[in-house]
C-alpha cells in the first residue's frame, strides 16, 4: 500500500530536540526502533529485539515524556541513516528512524567571553566587563510545530474544508505519531469554542493498493504510540477509514459530542497529485468539514 507519512521532508526520519547556542544541529545520532510511555513496555521490547543481532537500550527522552529503544548512538549522521535503513529493510522495526540530538535534558551552551585586559591610563579609569547575553536557543522541530499550530486559525466558518497540515502517522498505520498532538487539541479547542457546530472528518490515502493495516484495539485511548496494536490487511478505503476514525475518537475521549461528528473514507480516489509524482506524500492526508447547524 503506498502510504505515506502526512509529515514534511523536513521531519524525515530526524526530530532535532537539542538547543545550542551556534545555530547548528547537535552532532548525536540515534537510531530508534522504538518509543514508549512505559518503563515496562519499553524494557521488554530491549528483551524482544535482541533477537534481531541488534545490542538496544532503553532511556527516557524528557523533553516527549517517552522511553526510547535505541541501537546506535553515533557522531556520524551517515553511518546512523545507513544502520537504520538496514533495520527497515531486513527486520520487522519498519518505523526504526534516526533521532538527531540527545535523550537527557536540553543542552545549551553558554559561550565564554575573555574580556581583554585594560591598558594602563593616564587617569583612573574604572572598567566595567559585561558578558553579552547567549544567544536564543535554536527551536526544536517540536516547538516550530507548536508555534505554526498555534498561528493557525481560531474560526470555523460554515461549508469550508480544511487540511490537518500537521497531522502524522505511523507508516500504515491508523496510530498517530506523538506530534500530532498539536493539531488534534488545536481541534479539540475549536469545537469547544463552537459548540453549535458540527463537522466531517475526511480520510485520504496516495493510490488504492490493499497492504498491511495497524491499527489500534477496539476501546483503546493510547492514540500516540505503537505498543499493543494489532496488524489487519484491507484496502486504502479502510486505511483511511480508520485514519479519520482516530482523529474521532480521539476528540471523543476529549469531550466531543458523537453527535458533532462523521467520518468519510475516500481511500485515493481524491488524489491532489498523480501516485508518482514528487509531491504524492501530501495526498495521505486527513480534512475536516464544517457543516451546517441543523
Amino acid at each position: 500500500m503506498k502510504a505515506y507519512f502526512l509529515i514534511l521532508a523536513m521531519f524525515s526520519y530526524i526530530g532535532t530536540l537539542v538547543a545550542q547556542t551556534d545555530g547548528a544541529e547537535p552532532e548525536n545520532f540515534i537510531v530508534v526502533i522504538g518509543a514508549f510511555s512505559s518503563e515496562e513496555n519499553a524494557t521488554r521490547f530491549v528483551k524482544q529485539a535482541k533477537k534481531y543481532k541488534v545490542s538496544p537500550k532503553a532511556e527516557l527522552n524528557k523533553i516527549r515524556g517517552l522511553y526510547y529503544v535505541y541501537v546506535l548512538e553515533s557522531g556520524d549522521k551517515t553511518s546512523a541513516m545507513i544502520e537504520a535503513e538496514r533495520l527497515r529493510e531486513e527486520t520487522p522495526m519498519k518505523d526504526t528512524w534516526v533521532y538527531n540530538g540527545h535523550l537527557g535534558d536540553v543542552i545549551v551552551r553558554v559561550p565564554v567571553v575573555e574580556t581583554p585586559a585594560p591598558q594602563p591610563v593616564v587617569e583612573e579609569v574604572k572598567v566595567v566587563v559585561t558578558e553579552p547575553p547567549p544567544p536564543p536557543p535554536v527551536k526544536t522541530e517540536e516547538e516550530k510545530i507548536k508555534e505554526a499550530v498555534e498561528s493557525k486559525k481560531t474560526t470555523l466558518k460554515k461549508g469550508e474544508t480544511e487540511t490537518l497540515n500537521f497531522i502524522y502517522f505511523y507508516r500504515d498505520a491508523a496510530v498517530l505519531r506523538p506530534e500530532s498532538k498539536y493539531e488534534v487539541d488545536r481541534l479539540v479547542r475549536l469545537l469547544n469554542d463552537h459548540p453549535e457546530e458540527k463537522i466531517r472528518i475526511h480520510g485520504h490515502t496516495n493510490g488504492n493498493d490493499k497492504g498491511r493495516i495497524i491499527r489500534l484495539p477496539a476501546g483503546s485511548k493510547d492514540f500516540f504510540s505503537l505498543e499493543n496494536t494489532v496488524e489487519d490487511y484491507g484496502s486504502a478505503v479502510k486505511l483511511s477509514e480508520l485514519r479519520a476514525q482516530v482523529i474521532h475518537d480521539y476528540l471523543l475521549a476529549n469531550g466531543i459530542a458523537d453527535k458533532r461528528m462523521s467520518i468519510k473514507a475516500w481511500g485515493g480516489k481524491k488524489p491532489l497529485y498523480k501516485v508518482d509524482d514528487e509531491r504524492a506524500e501530501a495526498n495521505v492526508r486527513v480534512e475536516i468539514e464544517v457543516l451546517n447547524k441543523d
